[in-house]
């Protein structure tokens, strides 16, 4: 599975592995805090798309690359509004590394041997 895999490739898996629990795990701790659910909501279904993809990237599918590489760009994106808002600081410093790290996965899914692992024509 991965061990044939590139280290890019494996990098960019370790982002989608660790970033949606990371990102479950802020919203129940301020689920804690303020007492209300809807915290947990939509880190929930970022967490089922990004375990979603890092399978397809372990099975080697073909459109997971580009796949993974909107859904890490999108999470990137949101991470990096939950940076800009206001709000508790280590929400925004843990949004903040979460941000950086799903559009440093991005880019690790745009190299050579990325696309040359998942089939793309040299």
């Amino acid at each position: 599975m991965l061990r044939d895999a590139p280290t890019e490739v494996r990098l960019a898996t370790l982002v989608g592995a660790a970033g949606g629990p990371l990102f479950l795990l802020e919203g129940a701790l301020r689920w804690q805090g303020d007492g209300d659910a809807a915290w947990v909501r939509f880190p929930l279904v970022v967490l089922v798309l990004e375990l979603l993809v890092v399978g397809g990237l372990l099975a080697r599918l073909r459109p997971a690359r580009l796949t993974a590489a909107v859904v890490y760009g999108l999470v990137g994106l949101v991470h990096l509004l939950a940076v800009l808002n206001q709000g508790p600081v280590w929400v925004r410093v843990l949004s903040g590394v979460l941000s950086a790290g799903h559009v440093f996965g991005l880019v690790l899914l745009n190299t050579r041997p990325a696309r040359l692992h998942f089939g793309a024509p040299r």
